[in-house]
């Protein structure tokens, strides 16, 4: 009799006790979210990101709609009103030949991001292909894009830049001889340079994703099936490296325009009539002490573009990387704590129970 009672008060005490849990375990058996229904979801919580979205998002627009606004074009000189504070007319106030800072500053900031975005995007390319060459072929080809990302990565990027600068920076370009073909003096060529310094780091990263899932049974799968080396990088590989990679473009696009102004600002970045922010910062610093404003105003716009592009970045790389410290919506943060509250639970029951 003893027994079968303290069996009874056993088997009492675990359906009491898994009855109590049953509410906070109620939204386990939920139906599971997809990647991108958690991607969306980590992405909305990182604050950060959504400040670097949104702030983006004002700067573009303020870039290209701040200007209809204004009744002055980009070049256009006005010497009676030259040197003058800020006011309703010139919000930034005006230069030494009466042109408005404004309209100017809001022209260098398209030509950066222009320039930024231009060269992130062929950078991206060109080390996608490179990186995933060099990740699925291996051996010899594996080497040599490894020497060629050594040889990027120890030459000093400002020497090559200042060198083409120097050979293609003119406002005319050079002309190709042979052909009609113009290459440097514009945004687009500057663009293009800077990305054949950026793509090392994108190559390294799509190699390494690569490395880690070319012999997954998936892809040996493929092999097997008679799928070509090409269909096999561009159907099978890199699809599953377009998260490292949406990454890595944000951050290039920071790392490009940062790399642009510096180069503005020493004399060798884009020529007149073009612009960007880096030059306005070069043209007006000489007058930092009389005028601080007219320095102060594109360097601050630089500043703020290149912390918002990279808290977008930060908030990708946490909402596409499922192994990011920063995992789950708060609903699966909620469903996870009482798991582990109902085991704890559970347990203690059944070893009052036993006892």
């Amino acid at each position: 009799m003893a027994d079968t009672e303290i069996r009874a008060e056993g088997v009492e005490a675990t359906m009491s006790a898994g009855s109590s849990n049953a509410d906070e375990i109620e939204g386990l058996s939920d139906k599971p979210k997809s990647f991108g229904q958690l991607a969306w979801e980590r992405f909305f919580n990182h604050k950060l990101a959504l400040v670097g979205a949104v702030g983006l998002v004002l700067i573009v627009a303020g870039f290209f709609i701040g200007p209809m606004f204004s009744e002055f074009e980009v070049g256009e000189t006005n010497i009676p009103d030259r040197e003058q504070g800020p006011s309703w007319t010139h919000p930034f106030g005006t230069d030494e030949l009466g042109r408005d800072i404004f309209v100017r500053t809001a022209a260098g900031g398209r030509y950066s991001m222009l320039i930024g975005l231009t060269g992130a995007l062929a950078a991206t390319f060109l080390g996608t292909i490179l990186g995933a060459i060099a990740g699925y072929f291996g051996k010899m080809v594996d080497n040599v894009v490894s020497q060629l990302i050594n040889l990027v990565l120890i030459v000093p990027g400002i020497i090559i830049l200042s060198m083409f600068a120097l050979r293609f920076g003119s406002a005319d370009g050079v002309v190709i001889p042979g052909t009609e073909i113009r290459f440097g003096g514009t945004w687009t060529s500057l663009g293009l340079v800077l990305a054949l310094l950026s793509w090392v780091r994108i190559a390294r990263v799509v190699r390494g994703v690569i490395l880690q899932i070319k012999e997954q049974e998936y892809i040996m799968a493929a092999r097997a099936a008679g799928a070509s080396h090409g269909r096999i990088i561009f159907r099978h590989l890199l699809p599953n490296v377009l998260g490292a990679v949406a990454v890595e473009i944000t951050l290039l696009v920071g790392s490009i325009i940062v790399l642009e102004s510096t180069l503005s600002f020493l004399g060798l970045g884009v020529k007149p009539p073009d612009t960007s922010l880096g030059s306005l910062v070069a043209d007006s610093k000489g007058d930092i002490d009389s005028d601080p404003l007219r320095v102060l105003m594109p360097g601050i716009w630089i500043v703020l573009i290149v912390l918002c592009v990279n808290f977008l970045g930060d908030g990708l790389r946490d909402a596409l990387d499922p192994r990011s410290k920063a995992e789950g919506s708060g609903d699966d943060k909620k469903a996870r704590k009482a798991a582990k509250k109902a085991a704890k639970k559970a347990a203690k029951e059944q070893a009052r129970a036993g006892i």
